[in-house]
Formats: C-alpha cells, sequence, structure tokens
C-alpha cells in the first residue's frame, strides 16, 4: 500500500475525486491572485503617479506634457509598453501609422484623433496576436513533423495530450482572436476612411 493512501477504507476512486477537486480549487486559487497581482500593480502606479502631484502648478504642468505627449502619439506608445515591450521597429512604425493618419484630417479633431489610436491599436492587436498563432504553430509543426513522432520520442500519452491541447487551443482561441481583431482592425479603417 502507498504512502498517500495508508487508510485501508479510503478507494482509489475517493482519492481521484478528492485531487481532483483540489486541482480545482487551486485553479481559483491561483486565478485569484493573478488578479489581486494585477489590480496591486493598477493601484501602485496611480499611487505613484499621484504622488507627483503636490499643487495646482504641478497638475497644470503634468496636464500640459500629458496633451503634448497625446498629440505627438507619444501616450499612446508608452501606454502599449514602448519602452519594455515593442521593438524600436514596431514603435516607430506605429507611430508612424499614426501621424500619417492624423496627417490626412488636416487638423484632427478630438474624435478623430481617437479613432485614429483606435485604428493604429487594432492594427498593433493582429501583430501580435498573428505572433502568437506563429510562435504556436511552429510547436505545434515541431511536435508533428519532427523526425520521431512525439508519442514515439517520449514515449508518453501525456506528451500526446500537450500537442493535442496545443491544437485546440489554436483552433479554440488563437484564431478566433485573430479573426476579432482583424474585423475590428477592418471596422475601423472604414470608419477613418
Amino acid at each position: 500500500m502507498s504512502e498517500l493512501n495508508s487508510d485501508p477504507n479510503v478507494s482509489a476512486e475517493e482519492i481521484e475525486r478528492d485531487t481532483a477537486k483540489l486541482r480545482q480549487i487551486n485553479e481559483v486559487t491561483a486565478k485569484r491572485y493573478s488578479r489581486v497581482r494585477q489590480n496591486a500593480r493598477a493601484v501602485f502606479r496611480a499611487m505613484e503617479g499621484w504622488q507627483r502631484v503636490g499643487s495646482q502648478e504641478d497638475w497644470d504642468a503634468i496636464s500640459q506634457v500629458s496633451h503634448e505627449q497625446y498629440r505627438s502619439g507619444f501616450f499612446l506608445l508608452k501606454r502599449l509598453g514602448a519602452e519594455r515591450h515593442l521593438d524600436p521597429e514596431l514603435a516607430a512604425t506605429i507611430g508612424h501609422l499614426r501621424q500619417s493618419l492624423l496627417g490626412e484630417a488636416g487638423e484632427p479633431t478630438a474624435a478623430e484623433t481617437m479613432l485614429a489610436d483606435l485604428a493604429v491599436l487594432s492594427y498593433y492587436h493582429v501583430f501580435r496576436v498573428q505572433g502568437w498563432i506563429g510562435d504556436l504553430a511552429t510547436i505545434i509543426e515541431g511536435e508533428f513533423f519532427g523526425r520521431d513522432a512525439p508519442v514515439s520520442r517520449f514515449g508518453s500519452k501525456r506528451q500526446e495530450l500537450l500537442v493535442d491541447e496545443h491544437v485546440r487551443r489554436f483552433g479554440e482561441q488563437l484564431l478566433p482572436l485573430l479573426d476579432g481583431a482583424t474585423r475590428t482592425s477592418s471596422s475601423r479603417g472604414d470608419c477613418a476612411g
């Protein structure tokens, strides 16, 4: 008898049922923890930002700089994570696309500026989702078309299930996400044009 089942009155089915319940509780706890961390980061950013506002003059200076950064497109790039997540070529391309869209409008209104930002954001997200799909496709192709079949190489049902999970995720999550991002980008392009 194993150490995990030292009680002879507990059946294997009960152990499996309890293990499944524990796994479900762990998943719920992990999701809550993730939400708490995200909220904590947002609260920290907000608190850190408001510490710079000590007077009306501070507020006016921040407001002026923010307005200039918004008009230049730097605000949008910063919110996309330009310092951390965007390579220089992508940041420059997004900035130039925004300026081109706004340049076509002459002196753009606030609504036209917002539409241009939404169009550029949609364009960015199409590339982002397409990158995920490309990365996942590379993994799947490696598993399916590598030198050895996944099961013979790893010799386990677990690896076979992992490949199935990649394929399922590709079809159920990433392709619809790309479709939605593409449709959003197209509809915003119609609005801007």
